[in-house]
């Protein structure tokens, strides 16, 4: 079947053009719409051909319709529905609906909620993406036919390097060349030259990049009926997607600008941004000013770390740190830093709060530290974190991991005990049942025949009976017995 290509009369003049929008904000919106597309077929773990599928279907429908008549993200979602039919990849309506949702969620830095099925939104993009679905295919005259320039790539590579199985360079020709084609498809170029011209000048532009040098007397585009000039034109228009920003929804119209939902959520984001890098100034600025407050205290405090050794040993008395605290003007080590001193100012604070003064410290609460640290280190030793060397940590690790081992080993041989257990009750019950039913049939059985023969029986009696009165009846008197006579008396 021919490749569906447009005509140069209606290549210059869309019908979003002839509305008043300019090229460069329908490029744009194509653009858009397209990496909608291709992130929403990763998402929904579509193949390359149903994602190429939905974009061309996304060209082909702008250059029946305008985008003022027709909402970009609407018609993005409805080809991506339109492209799983047809390429029988086909994904359920609200696996669809949710992907898009999120994509504009993350897009926009919005809350990554679910998208509720009940919601006046979720019901109003079901409903315009079954409309939507009926006016593209109407538009379209139901050819949904589309050919694919990815299915020519690693056929024309190895007709260029000779059919041979394909090395390290030419699998990096076909890769990048892949890749340019899946750029290209954010474009109208599936509609102005043929598949395989587009193939034919990703592979050109590929080995332009990579500075790979092809057969040129004669030129090896001519194999695949492609011309200079048409590989020209269409490397210039890949080449201009990389000088371009990111895509951004542009509205149409005023009244686009105020009901949809792609650049209202865009303004929001915006502010959003704003407010986040105003907080962050503000947390850098506190900080800030903390860190020199407390570099303050350290260096008026002097030997705050010294002290807070002092109190961390122990061992000495009120008196012998009453002693030592006029030796806390310079330390020779150089650790009282800012942090230890704050950390030594709230450690003072929070003994005062709790009603214990720092000479306070009693034999058993030394104790109990101490205790406290033996426990810690048992521990650590345990766990292989002190002494030992690292072998026997990876021993110690290998016994633990054979111990877990045969631990899960052995609950599952018990689970599979008990399993076989009650399966062997349960059918010895239901053996025990079926005896007895088979019981209790034979018996059911036999009341049953004898029965039947005693009603056998009474039947033939009573038929016997039946018959032997019916025989008296028809033989009539006998010839012996005297006829009776009337006697006629006179008077």
């Amino acid at each position: 079947m021919p490749s569906f290509l447009l005509p140069e009369e209606l290549l210059g003049t869309s019908p979003s053009r002839s509305a008043g929008i300019t090229e460069e904000v329908e490029t744009t919106n194509r653009i858009f719409g397209c990496e909608l597309i291709a992130q929403a077929g990763i998402m929904l773990r579509l193949s390359q051909a149903a994602t190429t599928t939905a974009q061309i279907l996304f060209h082909r429908f702008f250059y029946r319709k305008s985008m003022i008549d027709y909402e970009v993200l609407q018609v993005a979602m409805t080809s991506v529905f339109l492209a799983t039919k047809i390429e029988e990849s086909q994904r359920q309506t609200r696996d669809i609906l949710n992907v898009f949702d999120r994509l504009l969620k993350r897009r926009y830095y919005r809350e990554l909620s679910v998208f509720d099925r009940t919601s006046k939104r979720y019901n109003k993009w079901e409903a315009k993406m079954r409309k939507v679905e009926l006016v593209m295919l109407k538009e379209m005259g139901y050819t949904v036919y589309v050919d694919h320039p990815h299915r020519f790539i690693l056929f024309y590579v190895r007709t260029i390097y000779g059919n041979q199985d394909l090395t390290d360079a030419s699998k990096q020709l076909a890769q990048r060349a892949w890749n340019f084609l899946n750029d290209a498809m954010r474009t109208d170029v599936c509609l102005r030259y043929r598949p395989e011209s587009i193939a034919t000048a990703a592979i050109y532009l590929t080995a332009r990049v990579l500075s790979i040098r092809l057969p040129s007397n004669p030129p090896w585009y001519h194999l695949f009926g492609a011309t200079r000039m048409e590989l020209e034109e269409i490397s210039s228009i890949i080449s201009e997607l990389y000088t371009r920003e990111k895509a951004e929804y542009i509205p149409v119209s005023e009244k686009d600008k105020k009901t949809n939902l792609l650049f209202r959520w865009r303004e929001e984001s915006k502010t959003r941004k704003k407010e986040a890098a105003t907080a962050n100034v503000k947390k850098q600025l506190m900080s800030s000013s903390s860190s020199k407050s407390s570099a303050k205290g350290g260096s008026g405090g002097g030997g705050g770390g010294a002290k807070s050794g002092a109190k961390r040993g122990g061992e000495g008395s009120r008196r012998d740190r009453k002693k030592a605290a006029p030796g806390r003007s310079s330390s020779p080590s150089g650790d009282d830093s800012s942090s230890s001193s704050s950390y030594d100012k709230r450690r003072r604070r929070r003994r005062r709060k709790r009603g214990r003064s720092s000479d306070s410290s009693s034999p058993s609460r030394s104790r109990s530290r101490s205790r406290t640290r033996r426990d810690r280190r048992d521990r650590d030793r345990d766990r292989g974190r002190r002494g030992g060397s690292r072998k026997a940590t990876k021993d110690r690790g290998r016994r633990d991991s054979t111990r877990d081992k045969d631990r899960d080993r052995d609950r599952d041989r018990d689970r599979d005990r008990d399993r076989d257990r009650r399966e062997r009750d349960r059918d010895r019950d239901r053996d025990r049942d079926r005896d007895r039913d088979r019981g209790l049939g034979d018996k059911a059985k036999k009341a049953r025949r004898d029965k039947g023969r005693d009603r056998d029986r009474d039947r033939d009696q009573k038929n016997k009976a039946r018959t032997k009165g019916r025989d008296d009846k028809s033989d009539g008197p006998s010839e012996s017995a005297p006829k009776k006579t009337k006697r006629i008396v006179k008077l």
